[in-house]
């Protein structure tokens, strides 16, 4: 029997998943951010949730007023859910710059402002670092700033009282926005799980601190990370993560836990464990409607059947199971001389292992650039003009949906595919039939 959710009684069970599915997906839950009645679930459950929470992953979940926030422990560097844009384009460098400084900016605001005064402390505060400046004068500047703007709208910390960023950012000498500040909400998304004026580099903003070394402790700590390892990826594969994590995923007692907690189907393989999306706990979901999952699915399934084909230009290639080690030394080693990172201390450390290797199916570009031409003239109907007049851009979009689904993975000539694409291999499809 599991462990979790010991109180909530069956009648509930769903609303209560449903509470813990969208702090996982949205671990900032506001009034009306990710909708309406998310904070009410969390609010009604939340003593429970809390707990729950905090004893399967070492999560802290923290109320204020109507807003709700998840603190997660992070394992690893994951670049694979980066804030995007309204029109779904990831924040570039510059965005995210803003978007740091204008919720700094909002801290020294009232309950009121408006875009002309967030733009003027932004560039005051823009202007003092180096290869960055704010200039309403550029467009590319007003779009990012707008960006960083949008992004706190739609999580409900401010909220527009009159006028928009828009209009200011297409006419920004006449046009401007009155915003409610929501404080509440504002100091939330501040909340960290550590003291950052004491952080010296990336490592230190990851993984949970522990306080003991005793068995019990550490046997606690590693079914936390072999929990928050399927709830937090679309798989956990066994050769990514020590042994002590690994004996956790491999054991029965994690998948009545995470069905219990979440609701999801747990799935066992032998590479690995997932929980089965069916309540779209991630952001997107795969396979889905549209021409880019169309294409994404049918080039999966051709590169599976040419690694089973013993005529196929196909081999192997030895994967890293990627920590992100590698990238957050280069992140310490990119900190700008004189703040509060020890920059020369994160460069002086030494290298720990990134991961352990893998053997791969791999096949070269050649061979992926063939099959996806012959996808495109066989389902020639499932595609529209763009699609054809431009298919390089598809097949990059395709990768990418499936790489963010750790489906394959780009490597020097070609791609790998991950034992997760097995899953998809005998699927069958039907050509859209068009007037």
């Amino acid at each position: 029997m599991s462990r979790y959710a010991r109180e909530i009684s069956d009648y509930q069970l769903s609303d209560y998943q449903q509470a813990v599915r969208a702090l996982l997906k949205t671990p900032f839950v506001t009034a009306s951010f990710p909708d309406r009645g998310t904070i009410g679930r969390v609010r009604q459950f939340s003593e429970t949730l809390a707990r729950d929470l905090r004893d399967a992953f070492g999560y802290q979940l923290v109320l204020r007023g109507d807003t709700a926030r998840l603190l997660r422990v992070k394992d690893r560097l994951d670049a694979a859910q980066p804030a995007r844009t309204r029109t779904g384009r990831p924040f570039d460098r510059r965005r995210y710059a803003y978007l740091s400084l204008i919720t700094a900016v909002l801290a020294r605001c009232g309950a009121q402002t408006t875009v002309k005064e967030l733009a003027a402390l932004l560039k005051a505060d823009a202007n003092r670092i180096a290869a960055l400046g704010f200039d309403e004068v550029d467009y590319q500047h007003r779009r990012a700033f707008v960006d960083a703007v949008g992004w706190l709208e739609e999580r409900s910390v401010i909220h527009a009282a009159d006028g928009s960023s828009e209009a200011w950012a297409s006419d920004p000498d006449d046009q401007d926005a009155l915003y409610d500040v929501d404080r509440d909400a504002l100091f939330a998304l501040w909340r960290s799980r550590v003291m950052l004026q004491s952080v010296t580099g990336v490592d230190e903003l990851l993984g949970e601190r522990v306080a003991s070394e005793s068995d019990s402790v550490l046997k606690e700590r590693a079914g936390q990370a072999a929990r928050r390892a399927v709830a937090e990826r679309p798989v956990a594969y066994y050769a990514e993560h020590p042994e002590q994590v690994v004996n956790h995923l491999r054991g029965s007692v994690i998948a009545d836990d995470l069905q219990r907690l979440t609701g999801l189907v747990f799935e066992r393989r032998r590479e690995g464990v997932l929980l089965v999306d069916t309540a779209r706990v991630s952001v997107e979901a795969f396979p889905r409607e549209g021409a880019l999952a169309n294409a994404a699915l049918l080039l999966l399934v051709a590169c599976c059947d040419l690694v089973v084909d013993p005529d196929a230009e196909s081999g192997e290639v030895e994967l890293s199971a990627a920590t992100g080690g590698r990238l957050g030394r280069e992140i310490d080693q990119a900190v700008p001389a004189g703040t509060g990172f020890d920059a020369d201390a994160a460069a002086a450390s030494p290298d720990a292992p990134d991961s352990v290797t893998a053997a791969r199916p791999f096949l070269p570009d050649t061979a992926v650039h063939d099959e996806f031409g012959d996808i495109l003239n066989r389902y020639a109907r499932n595609f529209g003009r763009d699609h054809h007049e431009a298919p390089m851009r598809l097949l990059r979009d395709a990768l990418d949906l499936l790489e963010r689904f750790r489906l394959v993975r780009r490597v020097e000539g070609g791609i790998a595919l991950e034992p997760l694409a097995g899953r998809y291999r005998n699927t069958v499809f039907r050509e859209e039939q068009r007037e």
